[in-house]
């Protein structure tokens, strides 16, 4: 079964010490290893022992996951661990907030709570150099092909789909996706009903079937701080500018490296559990189109309402409302905090010609200000 997905599914066990052994030998790869803390020997060491993805996890990736959030956060903090049955595959959909960390910091907070972790999709646009693949794949990754021609495009969503269900059924394997292509630049995050469908398209059953066996788990993802959002900002700047403005590989390295290593104050992650039920109970004459549109919808409602506020997100929406409806969330020290920090990002922002600061600006509340917006709007009330 597993042949037809070769090429884009987590190594299995049994191919990993071939796959550390080759990346072992990869000049590129020591020096990513000399960026990291510790001695690079010891390193280069300990990653010849992995021997299976649980072990590359646990032995390498897990301990510098710790030192990333104790060197970049305030603090890591998950809820809802209670709503998942580690005996069952759930298919995990967040809001997607980082590149790199919304999928392997969500899979640390799952092993600390004793949950199998995921087999996770990534974008093969961000595997710039080749040792990169058989890095990810090490670290049960499922690789995403994209920019590809219309047909080719299909033809690779039946197969992707064809996998994750073959990992949710057969292996009985967690799947972790985010609920977009990209990340939503502005925080306004809503699930692509495109996701949804290519999930389900290679079911065993009719449509309702296929998505509850998806056994889909909402995740919210709340940053205090993006490190990467002067590099949105900055984009948003240049698509004004230029509509044809695509990013370059190195963009892309830029925003994984400083997301990686930014501030990113307090972190949290809210896990709503199955939303089977709710699929469940909608009614049964829904057009096929209506029926994403529905399911999207019951996403994006789980997943604000697991949004975790903080002060920033209250300063924001009154800055840019011109308003304090939201004073009584956050002293003026907290205020002034946000608002040095913004000046400091926005001071960061390079190679744009003729910097529009206020748009800037604007932009970057906006990325504050969004999920408060949403959880309001679920909410129906002030929080």
């Amino acid at each position: 079964m597993d042949e037809q997905f070769d090429d884009i599914r987590p190594f299995n066990d049994d191919e990993i010490p071939a796959a550390v052994a080759s990346l072992s030998k990869e000049e590129y790869f020591r020096k990513v290893a000399e960026y990291l803390p510790g001695d690079t020997d010891t390193f280069m060491q300990e990653f010849s022992k992995v021997s299976t993805t649980d072990d590359f996890q646990t032995r390498m990736l897990f301990p510098f996951l710790r030192w990333i959030a104790r060197t970049t956060s305030d603090s890591l903090l998950g809820v809802g661990f209670g709503n998942i049955d580690p005996s069952k595959p759930y298919t995990y959909i967040s809001n997607h907030r980082d590149i790199l960390l919304d999928a392997t910091l969500l899979g640390l907070l799952l092993a600390e709570h004793g949950i199998p972790t995921p087999e996770t999709a990534l974008g093969d646009n961000l595997l710039v150099y080749p040792w990169m693949s058989q890095l990810v794949r090490v670290n049960k990754s499922i690789i995403v092909y994209r920019n590809m021609p219309m047909m080719k495009t299909l033809e690779e969503a039946h197969r992707l789909s064809g996998y994750i269900n073959h990992a949710l059924r057969d292996k009985n394997r967690s799947v972790w996706i985010a609920q977009r292509e990209g990340r939503a630049k502005n925080s306004d995050d809503r699930t692509q009903e495109s996701v949804i469908k290519m999930l389900a398209l290679e079911g065993d059953g009719d449509l309702r079937h296929n998505v509850e066996a998806l056994n889909i788990a909402p995740v919210s993802i709340s940053y205090e701080y993006d490190p990467c959002d002067y590099l949105k900002a900055r984009e948003f700047q240049l698509k004004r500018d230029n509509p044809d403005y695509r990013k370059s590989p190195k963009d892309d390295l830029k925003s994984m490296s400083t997301g990686l290593l930014g501030k990113k104050g307090n972190i949290r992650f809210s896990i709503s559990g199955s939303i089977n039920a709710e699929v469940a109970k909608l009614p049964c004459h829904l057009k096929r189109s209506e029926f994403f549109t529905a399911v999207a919808a019951i996403m994006d409602r789980k997943i604000h309402q697991g949004y975790c506020l903080f002060a920033g997100n209250y300063v924001a929406y009154d800055m840019l409302a011109a308003t304090g409806r939201f004073v009584d969330k956050y002293t003026p020290a907290e205020k002034q905090e946000f608002e040095t920090y913004l000046e400091g990002q926005l001071a960061k922002i390079e190679n744009l010609p003729s910097p529009d600061y206020p748009y800037l600006k604007a932009r970057m509340l906006e990325m504050y200000a969004n999920p408060l917006r949403n959880r309001m709007a679920v909410c129906g009330c002030p929080l």
